[in-house]
């Protein structure tokens, strides 16, 4: 099949063996690669029960059919497990070259399985597999790490993903870096590399991935390039970075502040994207490979307590460690941000948890005995910094922090539970329902938890269209109607660039028209918009299914209270969602029953019949 390498490596660390498998044909047509796949896999593979750090639970990286050649941000790479955070389902992807040189290497997939006795790094050079002693940069910061394994494998443009201080300590909200700052950062699959004493993989590839006729791919690259750089919203990205949205922020409530209670901050008008281009920026560069989009920033702070060079903030870090704490100090932010990524910890579950403990100081829930001194008060830079260090290194209070709000606020009590805004567990993104309504039943339904990405609605609630799905109007994102709807096609659509493991900035520009014929362009097989739609739905579906044999139930597709109370002032003061419309709406059009189960009838509608008996008897 053309558009794939068609085989997996499967290292099992506990034996050191590894071995090279074909994946079935219909596996890769029907789910085509990414997250699905490894829904496809880690269904079948992964136990029901056991400890989230059991051995059984597996880590599985993977491309899809558009990596390994130049289509736009075709660098991505995936990964999947049983979150440590959550106890379900994760899929996280970051950018770079990893995803290029993975598939170069003749390979869409890697199922890590087992524990090693010792540190170890999986080494991958084409047909050359093996696993190397890891000790010289075990308990390194990740900047360390990555460049001792580069000087010691020393193959120019190859790739390489490590994890911190924080994923060897296995902290839940640990991550995967790759490349020099790119992080897989949601649901701790850093922690499940580290219980696996895995440290890194380094990958290099040159063989060049075959399509069926090289003339078409090209056109197709041409056109779909083409269209991303003509777009409005990548131009904005390429100026300024996702940081722009955070000097938008006054006018669309979107970022939150203060543990999600206030509606209006000052201290947007310093920490923005615009803000960081006039001070500490150096440069722009692309993310990933192929990028036409160019959203990262490079700063450097030469002088003062924050002083370093590397990645800037983006959105999510500016708005986690930023308006979440109500820190208005650019600088200091960008330096959190950096400390975040040497540790090797999510800035999205890191900044939350050091907003929740800041409310949780202020309501005298806990005290300086609690936090060896520290004043967590609102703003507090040090605190916050601290509380970075703490965390990473399962220190005092930041052990607890470093498991995530709804476990810290299981062992507080005391209300805490109240302010600990989660998701089945993960951490909310930095976009706030009662601005974009379409978010309350994305965040509440997302396989993974609290997640924007498993369907990215920012950028159709108000502004987008999709004719292909059904949407062919812009809604009102104040408008409860509709936005049940509205998450289900963009979660199915959503499902689809993270299985073809390409960046959701596309999604701005791409339709499933054009991700049809990319698809078609690179592997052979007939796609169309409905047939992309719907491959994605059975992938989510797929992820349901494995979420409810863990154990989950309608009951768990929930927002926190606080999400469905006013804010204090701004922009979207007194307006509020109705949730309970939002996902009844959603559940008919998911075809779900009432515990939230994907129905027998839209199991066999997605080819999923396999899954009837273990959710049906």
């Amino acid at each position: 099949m053309k558009g794939y390498a068609g085989r997996l490596l499967r290292v099992d660390l506990s034996s050191g063996t590894i071995t090279k498998e074909k994946i079935p044909d219909e596996y890769l047509r029907d789910y085509i690669g990414g997250t699905g796949l490894a829904a496809r896999y880690l269904y079948d593979e992964i136990p029901v029960n056991g400890d989230v750090f059991d051995e059984n639970n597996k880590l599985f990286f993977s491309v899809g059919p558009l990596n390994g050649k130049q289509f736009p941000t075709s660098g991505r790479c995936n990964v999947s497990c049983r979150s440590p955070l959550t106890g379900i389902w994760l899929d996280s992807s970051w950018s770079g070259r990893f995803g290029y040189n993975l598939k170069r290497a003749g390979y869409d997939a890697i199922i890590i399985e087992g524990k090693s006795p010792r540190p170890v790094y999986l080494y991958i050079n084409n047909e050359q597999v093996e696993l190397k002693d890891a000790s010289a940069v075990w308990g390194k910061m990740t900047s360390e790490s990555l460049k001792g394994i580069y000087e010691e494998c020393g193959i120019s443009r190859a790739s390489c993903c490590t994890i911190g201080p924080a994923g060897e300590k296995m902290v839940k909200t640990g991550c995967i870096i790759g490349d020099t700052t790119k992080a897989a950062g949601r649901g701790g699959s850093g922690a499940l590399m580290g219980s696996k004493k895995l440290k890194a993989i380094y990958v290099y590839g040159s063989q060049n991935p075959e399509v069926p006729d090289e003339d078409v791919w090209r056109k197709v690259v041409k056109e779909i390039n083409t269209k991303i750089k003509e777009n409005k919203t990548s131009q904005g990205l390429k100026a300024y970075g996702t940081g722009v949205a955070m000097a938008m922020a006054d006018q669309t409530g979107d970022a939150p502040i203060k543990n999600w209670t206030l509606g209006k901050w000052d201290g947007f008008a310093k920490v923005n994207g615009i803000a960081m281009a006039k001070t500490i920026l150096k440069k722009h560069k692309p993310q990933c490979f192929a990028c036409p989009i160019r959203c990262a920033r490079y700063v450097e702070i030469d002088e003062g307590e924050y002083q370093m060079k590397g990645e800037g903030p983006e959105y999510e870090a500016m708005a986690a460690l930023g308006s979440m704490c109500l820190n208005d100090n650019l600088e200091s932010v960008a330096y959190a941000n950096f400390l975040c990524n040497e540790y090797g910890i999510d800035v999205i579950s890191t900044g939350s948890a050091i907003s929740f403990a800041m409310e949780a100081y202020e309501k005298g829930i806990l005290a300086k005995k609690d936090t060896d001194g520290i004043e967590l008060t609102w703003g507090n830079v040090e605190a916050i910094l601290a509380m970075i260090r703490k965390i990473a290194n399962r220190e005092g209070i930041g052990d607890l922090l470093g498991q995530g709000v709804r476990e810290a606020a299981d062992v507080l009590g005391q209300g805490t539970e109240d302010f600990a805004i989660h998701v089945k567990g993960l951490e909310l993104p930095m976009h706030d329902p009662r601005a974009f309504f379409a978010f309350g039943p994305t965040y509440a339904t997302s396989p993974r938890g609290g997640c924007h990405l498993r369907g990215y609605v920012g950028g159709f609630d108000g502004v987008g269209v999709m004719p292909e799905a059904g949407l062919n109007e812009p809604q009102d994102p104040h408008a409860s109607e509709g936005k049940g709807f509205l998450a289900k096609i963009v979660q199915d659509y959503c499902a689809v660039f993270q299985s073809s493991v390409i960046c959701f900035f596309t999604l701005y520009a791409v339709t499933p028209t054009d991700l049809a014929k990319a698809l078609t362009a690179a592997t052979g097989i007939s796609y169309d918009a409905q047939k992309v739609l719907k491959a994605g739905e059975r992938i989510f579906n797929l992820q349901r299914a494995f979420n409810n044999r863990l154990g989950l139930t309608s009951a768990d597709d929930v927002l926190p209270e606080r999400l469905l109370t006013s804010t204090i002032g701004g922009p979207n003061e007194g307006i509020l969602p109705n949730f309970e419309e939002q996902m009844k709406e959603y559940y008919e059009l998911r075809k779900w029953e009432d515990d939230g189960r994907p129905s027998k009838e839209k199991l066999r509608e997605l080819g999923l019949d396999f899954v009837i008996s273990d959710l049906y008897g």
